[in-house]
């Protein structure tokens, strides 16, 4: 049986205890509980402690034990004791976390959370249709708008994981009945060199120190694994949608650039022909030109032929004429 860092109460009335305002109940930890036995005894009688699955139905009693942990009431000691306050400690944090920074195989998303289950059942049919029962440690649903959530439908299962590892029938289950779900795996990093082995040889103030330092450690990143990464309707849908619309914007992007260019073309087109009409009055005029100096080269060519014929006294003559003319 699992030990827990935290756990739900009931009150004199044994009716469980809500935060203000709330629908999820009050966490109680093992430090302020053990606190409250030395502080206040009459007031700890009062509560009775139980596990924290969603399901009340599924809710056993606690004991607080000096360790800093909770036990069930049952005398039956737990081998794993080491394995459970990891667990319970990290389960814990992310639990109290609105806003996760995850960090999976180097792509980073903030995940805005507006409430976690912890431990819900969630019951599956097989391939026989017969039932199948899990209870992941933490469920999420997001609360905000982001990449992950249209992918994701809007939820998405956390396996905390020490040593045993989710096994491939229950990934399948989830990623076939499109559920993502991801591992956090308690590494040696995570430990923080505490020293939860042996016998149990640790106190509250040991766990409550590794819950403040995982707290630090866990605002700036919170490192995953994606199991089960099922993709909804919708979110093709979208992308399809999100990629026509880029579609038509390139296209209309690259169309005023056609038609800008074509205009472009058509002002340098009416330039050339302006350019070209000029050259053809400047040709016409050239041509006009050479043939006025054709026929004045006609005249001088005549002149000079009816020059050569003539005998010397019509030359003189014609000298004569011309130099008193």
């Amino acid at each position: 049986m699992a030990r827990k860092v935290w756990a739900y109460a009931k009150d004199k009335n044994q009716c469980f205890i809500y935060k203000n305002q709330s629908l999820q109940p009050k966490i109680f930890y093992i430090w302020d509980v053990l606190r409250l036995k030395e502080q206040n005894f009459k007031k700890y009688q009062e509560l009775k402690f139980y596990s924290t699955e969603h399901d009340e139905i599924n809710r056993l009693e606690l004991i607080p034990t000096e360790h800093g942990f909770f036990r069930y009431k049952s005398d039956e000691i737990d081998e794993n004791t080491k394995e459970s306050i990891y667990h319970s400690a990290v389960t814990l944090v992310l639990l109290e976390m609105p806003v996760i920074k995850f960090t999976f195989d180097k792509n980073k998303y903030i995940l805005n959370f507006s409430k976690f289950l912890v431990e819900p059942c969630f019951r599956f049919k097989d391939f026989d249709q017969n039932e199948e029962k899990y209870y992941p440690d933490l469920v999420g649903y997001f609360s905000s708008e982001c990449e992950l959530q249209e992918k994701w439908k809007g939820c998405l299962a956390i396996e905390v994981v020490y040593t045993s590892r989710c096994y491939e029938k229950k990934v399948n289950s989830f990623e076939k009945n499109s559920i993502p779900i991801i591992e956090v795996i308690i590494s040696k990093e995570l430990k923080f060199n505490t020293n939860f082995c042996g016998e149990i040889n640790f106190t509250a103030a040991d766990v409550e120190s590794y819950y403040k330092l995982l707290k630090a450690e866990f605002k700036n990143q919170v490192c995953g694994e994606i199991l089960s990464d099922p993709v909804s309707p919708d979110f093709y849908i979208k992308k399809v949608s999100s990629l026509k619309e880029e579609y038509k914007r390139k296209l209309e992007i690259k169309q005023q650039f056609h038609n800008n260019e074509k205009t472009n073309l058509k002002r340098e087109l009416n330039y050339i022909n302006l350019k070209y009409e000029e050259m053809k009055s400047d040709a016409s005029h050239l041509h006009n030109l050479l043939e006025q100096m054709k026929q004045q080269e006609w005249h001088l060519n005549n002149r000079l032929n009816n020059y050569a014929v003539m005998g010397f006294w019509q030359k003189l003559k014609f000298l004569f004429n011309i130099s008193t003319d």
